[in-house]
């Protein structure tokens, strides 16, 4: 690659087939919902548009969501006032 954190390129019938094992183009939207809870864009022809960086990404995602590390309290913190209302 030509340096490029990402690939762009985007996933052909053969690259969706070899992710989802499934042919059907419905079936795969349906693998991505399950998978990812994400319903991929779709040409007109039913057919998913997905680039390779953006599979990565969510791949990215699922591994972080669902990672060993204990959840920490993430309680916003309470707001002050700068300056008084007029």
């Amino acid at each position: 690659m030509s340096g490029h954190l990402f690939d762009n390129r985007l996933m052909n019938e053969k690259d969706l087939y070899d992710v989802t094992g499934l042919k059907r183009h419905s079936a795969q939207v349906n693998w991505f919902v399950t998978q990812f809870g994400v319903k991929p864009v779709q040409r007109a022809d039913g057919r998913v548009i997905l680039s390779w960086a953006a599979f990565e990404a969510l791949q990215a995602r699922r591994v972080c969501a669902t990672s060993a590390v204990p959840a920490t309290n993430n309680e916003r913190p309470t707001l002050v006032p700068v300056r008084r209302a007029a």
